[in-house]
């Protein structure tokens, strides 16, 4: 799609009927089934509607037993759930994800509750308000201290952020964010590769080269778990994120 007819696309989309809601979930028996009640719980400003699309990376701690105990208790609310046959990582689940949604907008949700669904509103007045086509939702905005971050997350989190915005030509204060509000048709044209935490680093590269996108940033709160409660990411992933600034933010096409 040629970059008028994506404005004219998005211009024509101001008026959004249904959010997608992308929930990849790998072992996290203990938190699926409140992150799922939580997010059912959000009322979408302007009537907007939820389709949840939950991909499961073949757990094996009783998540998907919980997912379907959710949608046995709660029959009223339609889920999409996809089950991986074999472990691909995030990205892989959010590409599943991508795959099947069918909202005007898509918004990435991890299962781990260290962000807040009903914080949705505030990432989609920007695009309501026609003053942006990309929204991120910022950790680090607003000047709230997160106790439980290491101190080492937090330096890796601003190094790649500053990088990311050197090599993409961005402006942003939190590349890494879960929360990217984006044009499910904008999606869909990304040619995603990653799997793992890299996506996100790698995802911000494909969309810098859409120039004729709007983006904006607006504060969200954040509750970081600790490795013991169960927090993934590790110094391997944050390697790979830099590989994939550098490669796709100037290697790649979109």
């Amino acid at each position: 799609m040629h970059d008028s007819e994506m404005l004219l696309s998005l211009a024509a989309q101001r008026m959004i009927k249904k959010l997608s809601i992308i929930i990849p979930v790998f072992n996290e028996k203990e938190t699926i089934f409140k992150l799922l009640e939580v997010v059912q719980r959000v009322d979408l400003i302007s009537n907007i509607e939820k389709e949840l699309i939950v991909v499961d990376d073949c757990s094996t701690d009783g998540s998907l037993e919980e997912i379907n105990r959710y949608i046995s208790d709660t029959p009223e609310h339609l889920i999409t759930l996809v089950q991986h046959q074999k472990n691909t990582g995030k990205g892989g689940s959010i590409r599943t994800g991508i795959q099947k949604a069918t909202g005007d907008y898509t918004i990435i949700q991890d299962a781990d509750l260290e962000l807040n669904p009903s914080e949705y509103n505030q990432l989609l007045e920007p695009i309501l308000n026609n003053t942006a086509d990309i929204v991120y939702g910022s950790r680090f905005i607003a000047s709230s201290k997160h106790e439980k971050e290491s101190a080492a997350h937090r330096l890796a989190n601003h190094f790649l952020t500053w990088l990311g915005n050197v090599v993409n030509g961005v402006k942003l204060t939190d590349m890494q964010t879960c929360y990217k509000l984006v044009p499910t048709k904008v999606f869909k044209e990304l040619k995603l590769k990653e799997k793992r935490f890299a996506f996100d680093s790698e995802i911000t590269a494909r969309l810098a080269k859409h120039k004729e996108l709007k983006w904006a940033e607006v504060p969200i709160t954040y509750e970081p778990r600790t490795q013991k409660e169960g927090k993934k990411i590790g110094y391997i992933d944050g390697f790979r994120a830099i590989y994939s600034i550098i490669r796709y933010g100037w290697f790649a096409k979109k």
